[in-house]
């Protein structure tokens, strides 16, 4: 690459051998005469026209050479050219294959933002509620605890109204929230009588002079027999009997007692209900009894329960 001349140098070199020639032909006609004294300079030129053309030779040389090299950095180039346009289709196909991964990432990305975002929310409106029912809860608690609190209040001011009759077998008991009265039948009933007795009587207007101080609490009278079928024309079986024990009762609170009647229910549950075993005189003497449940209103339990 180093020896290699332009084609104007190469021109120019061939001018100058031209016009060499053209002057040694002048030279040798001027110098006919004076041959011998130009011979030295004429073998000088021949020298040097030698050397010019061993110059001319090795730059022609030089030249084919640079035009080898060049056409083999030619191929080169578009070799190159035609492996750089190959990458770039193969960068182009994965930068494509890439981006459509990047849009599916960023659709599924926005999805889980998008659903994230309802999570929340809805973690959100979860939490609220959640507070609300604590409220509630609390509200609950509270209103339970104060009933709670009432009704054994009750079960002790019905226990003191009936301390009189303990020997007749009353027994008043606080359980799941209620407070049952249970009378023995010697109590309220001779064997198979509907008809109230003189000292049950007076029980129950002891006891319904103690509820009216309790307008809130709601009464239900349960009749219960043992299991001895009943042979009668007015009382057909122990169903009957405890139905009507129950309502003799009710009237007595009712009427007699002055108790409100919508607070009242009488009820009976036969023999299906025994607290003793019907096989002995006295198992069954305990089944035949009267259960009076008292039961506070619950409306402010309802209401709270209820709020949304």
């Amino acid at each position: 690459m180093t020896a290699c001349v332009t084609k104007k140098k190469y021109q120019e070199l061939e001018n100058s051998k031209k016009e060499l020639e053209l002057k040694l032909n002048k030279k040798v006609s001027d110098c006919e005469n004076r041959s011998a004294e130009y011979l030295g300079k004429i073998s000088e030129l021949d020298g040097n026209i030698a050397s010019l053309d061993k110059r001319i030779g090795f730059l022609h040389d030089s030249l084919g050479n640079c035009r080898v090299k060049l056409a083999e950095n030619q191929e080169y180039i578009h070799g190159l050219g035609d492996r750089l346009d190959e990458q770039k289709k193969r960068l182009a196909a994965e930068l494509d294959t890439k981006n459509k991964i990047l849009q599916t990432k960023e659709l599924e990305l926005n999805n889980a933002l998008a659903k994230a975002e309802e999570e929340r929310i809805k973690l959100e409106n979860l939490r609220k509620e959640l507070e609300k029912t604590v409220v509630r809860v609390r509200m609950l608690e509270s209103e339970l605890n104060r009933k709670d609190s009432a009704v054994r209040a009750l079960k002790d001011e019905i226990a003191k109204a009936l301390a009189g009759f303990d020997e007749l077998d009353i027994k008043v008991e606080y359980r799941n929230g209620k407070v049952y009265v249970s009378m023995a039948e010697k109590l309220l009933f001779k064997s198979g009588s509907i008809s109230v007795d003189p000292n049950g009587q007076e029980a129950l207007l002891k006891l319904a002079d103690a509820l009216n101080k309790k307008p809130d609490v709601t009464v239900t009278v349960e009749g219960h027999t043992d299991n001895k079928p009943m042979n009668g024309e007015k009382i057909k079986d122990n169903w009957d009997l405890s139905v009507l024990r129950g309502t003799s009762i009710v009237r007595i609170l009712s009427e007699d007692g002055k108790m409100n009647p919508s607070r009242i229910t009488a009820s009976g549950r036969g023999e299906t209900n025994p607290i003793s075993d019907n096989g002995s005189a006295e198992g069954r003497a305990k089944n035949r009894r009267t259960e009076i449940i008292l039961t506070p209103k619950l409306d402010k339990i309802f209401e709270i329960l209820n709020n949304n």
